[in-house]
Formats: structure tokens, sequence, C-alpha cells
């Protein structure tokens, strides 16, 4: 389910900010697409352009709004659906959700809806897929997704879902530890939820207020109401958790906890893992 480059750059042509993308590329590069390393430093000439226009304008919150409406989002886009290790990620996702036969799934920040298609396709009992994404490309990817009736494009979920996907979602956003919780109460109960992370220095918006989160978001995400079921290592982690209950003001103080842990220049993950394991 891999699609080539110049099939991708095609249908997203009906975008107007697709001719400002390319832009960004040289002519080999708009005919025959880019490595990752590639992509990260034009995500990255994006942010620091905006940077310099916005300098003391926008406070981060609204800096990162107007950001993921940068039209070189569309190049991320089609990088995501052209390229093997990154479908081979997702699929790992798909998969981590499929033991709960999910009928109604979320594509929490799914962009350009790899995840979507790919759950569209590889879950035959599926309903519903609904994709939420920061982005304002929607019309775009309704256009895109157009084979996969099952797929809407939504700008706030529309709980309660079987499952719901986030992949390299969480490392973008100001309180990614909120967004497990909002995640938690997405699900119901038995519900499935796959999700993987980078809270490492690779590009810029990859924010470096969280990457101390690198070292305990498995046991963060444990002590929000999920249960670990198991995890797939492709290009990345994908893990997979299985929701068992609501989260109590306990569990929220328990998991803040573990990021003030986590701050402090000691190993805690390995001590966890030699205590708890996975």
């Amino acid at each position: 389910m891999v699609y080539k480059w110049e099939q991708v750059s095609k249908r997203l042509d009906i975008d107007s900010r697709w001719s400002e993308a390319v832009s960004y590329l040289d002519k080999s590069e708009e005919c025959h697409g880019i490595t990752l390393q590639r992509l990260w430093q034009i995500l990255d000439q994006a942010w620091e352009e905006l940077s310099s226009k916005n300098s003391r304008s926008l406070n981060l919150s609204n800096f990162l709004r107007e950001y993921y409406q940068h039209p070189v989002w569309l190049i991320n886009a089609a990088f995501s659906e052209s390229d093997q290790a990154t479908i081979n990620d997702r699929l790992a996702a798909v998969r981590l959700i499929t033991h709960v036969q999910p009928r109604k799934i979320l594509d929490f920040g799914g962009g350009i809806g790899t995840v979507s298609r790919l759950c569209a396709t590889y879950i035959p009992q599926v309903e519903v897929i609904d994709l939420v994404d920061i982005t304002e490309f929607r019309q775009t990817i309704e256009h895109y997704l157009s084979d996969f009736p099952q797929i809407r494009i939504l700008e706030r979920p529309d709980p309660l879902y079987d499952a719901v996907i986030s992949t390299e979602v969480l490392e973008h956003l100001i309180d990614p530890i909120g967004a497990v919780v909002e995640i938690n109460h997405l699900l119901r109960v038995g519900g499935a939820f796959a999700v993987s992370w980078s809270f490492a220095p690779a590009i810029k918006c990859h924010l470096p207020q969280n990457f101390h989160l690198q070292k305990l978001m498995l046991w963060i995400i444990r002590s929000l109401g999920f249960g670990f079921y198991g995890f797939e290592r492709r290009g990345s982690k994908v893990y997979g958790f299985v929701k068992h209950s609501e989260i109590t003001p306990a569990m929220l103080k328990k998991a803040r906890m573990l990021e003030f842990l986590a701050r402090l220049p000691i190993p805690f993950n390995r001590v966890l893992f030699l205590l708890q394991g996975l």
C-alpha cells in the first residue's frame, strides 16, 4: 500500500498551496521525491522562516497553529504516502488494534490520512474511521481519501471509539500527557490505543520542553488507565495499550509525578523496567 511519489503529488496538486510547497524542492525532488533527512530540512526551513516573521507577535500555541498550516506539510504528506518505512510503521500501529475488532476508529493527528486508509484496507469489519488533525487541509484530505467511504474528516472527535491510533504526534504537542488523558476519555473501556513517539531533537517542531518524556512515556501512559498490550519495532517502536479504566485524580497525579521524575538526571526508566518489566 505504498504509493509512488508522482501519484501522490499529482493528487495533491488540486490544492493551490501545492505550488508553493514544491518551491522548496529542486526539479529532481519534485519529480522523484525526497529522503527523510531532506524532509526534515524543509520542515525546519519553514519553521525558521515563520520564526523570523513572527519573532515577537505569537505565543507558542498560536505559532504552532500557524506553522501546521504551512504548505510544506503537503510535502510531508507526499513523503508519508510514498515512503516504505513510514508505511511499515503505520501498519504496525494498525496491527496493534486489530485484536479488539474495532468498528469505530479515531486517527488522532492523522495528517493526510495514511493510517486511516490502511485501517480501511486491512480491518474488514470497520464501519467508521474519524480523522482529526490540526491542519486546515480538510478539503484536500477529503478529496484524497474519497475512495474510502468509511473515513470522515472531522474538526473534533466524535466518541466513543473502539480504537485510537496516534503515530508520531505527541512530540509535536505542548502537553502530550493532556493528549493521552483526552484519548482515554475518547475510548471505551476495553478499547485499544496504538501510539508511537519521538521526543528527540530530530526537527525543530519536536518541542524540546518535552524531551524528558522519552524516558518514561511508556509508564506515564500505563498510569493513565491503560494496560500494556505489546509493541512492534519497525523504523520506530509502536506501542499497543488497552484501556482498563477511566482516569481518576490519583492516576493523573501519578502521571504528573512520573513527568517530574523524568526531568531528573536518573535513569528511572531502567529502574521501572527492572521492577515492573514491560
